[in-house]
């Protein structure tokens, strides 16, 4: 009884000082959070402006400040140099506070009894024959007990219909199990040959054709206009050509887009003049009066109907005029007719 009562009054005494440990180890902790807290009243800024002033979040602030959280060394050091004050008092109540904090914790746990002293350890010679005649009673009873036991489990077999009932079971899902490996190998042979696994074929990409400019004009609405503003170049190809030495070339434009045509010259003397006719009797012509090249208004080309381009050189002083030039007649309809 004596010793029953020692040991509870030497737990009673490490959980009074462990509490006093605790006690004492929260005043710091008050303490050096009502320093911060005082500081904070002192400078008048907020945990907004901490934050700003320092690099920690004003929520830590806020729990540094109101004891809730142990704050950083750094962060004590910040503070005091923010509020111009020394912080060597302040590193001080924390360094005393962090070694407090992480110095390791009494052992509680009763003084522990002297470990007895082991056994002494038996004679291995009797237990090695021990083990030996063991086991040769064992082999003995095992080679006797064979035959008794595999009469018994056969005898069992016969009057007990379960173990039966669970085999045929067995063989049935065994089979089962075959017939659908059989199926589904046949599904996949006969899907081979028909090549269903065979990849689809890649769908042809539609070609997209981009629409040039709207033609300005068609046919008789395009008499007399100009074939670059009336978009009319866009599609034009030259049909027919001619010359007049040394230089002078002759081409007839047309323009599916807006059945209409005109002469073109190029490498012309100021002066030279193109001419572009219908079968209709309609005229457009124009004169080179600067560089070496012109072309003509538009004049209407039907399907059906004939223009040709013809072009004449300046007349010279005391000489006679000479006769135009011209291409060869360009029908439309003729020339779609001969397209393959």
């Amino acid at each position: 009884m004596d010793g029953a009562g020692s040991d509870r009054d030497l737990d009673l005494e490490r959980d009074v000082d462990r509490d006093a440990d605790r006690d004492v180890a929260r005043d710091v902790d008050r303490d050096l959070a009502g320093e911060l807290l005082a500081l904070k009243k002192a400078s008048g800024a907020s945990f907004a402006r901490l934050s700003q002033k320092t690099h920690y979040a004003k929520s830590s602030w806020e729990r540094w400040v109101n004891g809730k959280q142990f704050p950083p060394r750094d962060a004590v050091e910040s503070l005091a140099r923010l509020c111009g004050t020394d912080p060597g008092p302040l590193l001080a109540l924390w360094d005393t506070e962090d070694a407090r904090r992480t110095a390791p914790a009494p052992d509680s746990a009763p003084d522990s009894a002297p470990d007895p002293a082991p056994d002494p350890a038996p004679d291995p010679a009797p237990a090695l024959a021990s083990d030996s005649e063991e086991a040769e009673q064992e082999a003995g009873e095992s080679a006797g007990a064979t035959e008794p036991a595999e009469a018994g489990e056969s005898a069992a077999a016969e009057e007990s219909p379960v173990p039966a009932r669970r085999n045929r079971r067995t063989l049935w899902g065994s089979l089962a199990a075959a017939a659908l490996l059989v199926a589904g190998a046949g599904v996949y042979t006969v899907a081979t040959l028909s090549g269903e696994d065979k990849p689809p074929a890649p769908k042809p990409t539609p070609v997209v054709k981009v629409a040039g400019p709207a033609a300005g004009c068609t046919l008789a609405a395009c008499e007399g206009r100009d074939p670059k503003k009336m978009n009319c170049g866009a599609d034009a190809v030259t049909v027919r050509t001619g010359s007049i030495p040394p230089d002078l070339v002759i081409e007839l434009r047309y323009s599916g887009a807006c059945k209409a045509a005109w002469g073109r010259i190029s490498f012309a003397e100021v002066g030279a003049t193109v001419l572009v006719n219908n079968s209709d009797g309609a005229a457009q012509a124009d004169v080179v009066h600067y560089d070496r090249d012109v072309y003509t208004p538009l004049i209407a080309a039907p399907d059906h109907g004939s223009v040709f381009a013809c072009a004449a050189l300046p007349k010279k002083k005391g000489a006679e005029d000479t006769a135009p030039t011209c291409t060869g007649r360009f029908i439309p309809s003729q020339e779609q007719a001969q397209r393959p």
